[in-house]
């Protein structure tokens, strides 16, 4: 018997709790808040894909940046995120306080992290007089949701952070009646299947990302699934150390379930590529023709 989502009740709108930006956010009265991350258009960041109309859980839902921007397209959104940091996985590393001491970890990451972004979507949430609805729960909850309850899921930039995004992408294709969008989702270039460790797994610091997955497992793992596969390019900027931002680009994933009026109707021809193509090889010159000449006897022993 399937389990129903268990909906949060609005926060209230509290501006002296401190909040974590992981997107910039532009809000309609003109304020702008500035994240760790800057998109410069949400249509390009999930492959042109139309919302309108559609149902859609907006997996890792951070600040709402994708979620609030879905819902401006004119879907109806639900947001989804951890629903405490016991859910968090981090690469590892001996020195780091997560090996050390669970607890003090997830007590510290729920002080740092968890609970400040989830004062960003909900003020987000107040400024776009939004009526997206919200929930706090683990991935492996949605196994037991109803079946392809969403037109769309969308997750982006989450897949870098889980240890086990294969068990996560299944969950996330059975709610997803027509699509599931990663949007700003790496697919190492390689036909290969391969998960690959995002670093060379020698600095503790970047304990909080895990494996980039291959292009020909994102192929495969979908195809299984009953979904074909497109990659689009997307832009986004990141801050840096001094507070600039640097343009970046990644690719974004645009997966289609096989059957659907989607798969008939998105026209993946309008997708740039994420990566170079290969330079053709140029043509070769041809070759003068060789003299015609009786052959000599060194000629002749060459040729034995």
């Amino acid at each position: 018997m399937s389990k129903q989502p268990v909906y949060e009740q609005p926060w209230p709108l509290d501006p002296s709790k401190s909040a974590y930006w992981y997107h910039t956010m532009r809000f309609p009265d003109g304020e702008v808040i500035q994240g760790s991350w800057d998109i410069p258009g949400f249509s390009q960041y999930i492959g042109g894909y139309d919302l309108k109309g559609k149902t859609l859980l907006d997996v890792g839902t951070a600040s709402g940046y994708l979620a609030f921007n879905a819902e401006l397209a004119g879907a109806e959104v639900t947001g989804l995120d951890a629903a405490t940091t016991k859910e968090f996985r981090h690469f590892p590393y001996k020195e780091t306080l997560s090996y050390q001491d669970i607890a003090a970890s997830q007590a510290a990451w729920t002080e740092s992290n968890l609970d400040p972004i989830k004062r960003s979507w909900w003020y987000s949430w107040h400024k776009y007089n939004s009526k997206a609805k919200c929930v706090y729960a683990p991935h492996q909850e949605l196994y037991e949701w109803p079946a392809e309850m969403f037109d769309v899921v969308q997750a982006g930039a989450i897949i870098e952070h889980l240890s086990d995004p294969v068990y996560s992408v299944g969950a996330w294709a059975r709610l997803a009646r027509e699509a599931v969008l990663l949007p700003w989702t790496e697919a190492v270039p390689v036909d290969d299947l391969r998960m690959i460790p995002i670093t060379p797994l020698d600095d503790h610091r970047m304990m909080y990302v895990w494996w980039h997955l291959s292009r020909g497992l994102w192929i495969k793992l979908f195809d299984n699934l009953g979904f074909d596969v497109h990659f689009a390019k997307a832009h986004a900027s990141m801050q840096d150390e001094n507070g600039v931002y640097v343009q970046n680009h990644r690719p974004s994933i645009i997966a289609i379930r096989r059957g659907t009026n989607a798969a008939r109707t998105f026209d993946a021809s309008t997708l740039t590529s994420p990566w170079p193509e290969a330079p053709a090889a140029p043509a070769p010159e041809p070759s003068p023709a060789p003299a015609q000449r009786r052959k000599g006897l060194l000629s002749r022993l060459r040729d034995r």
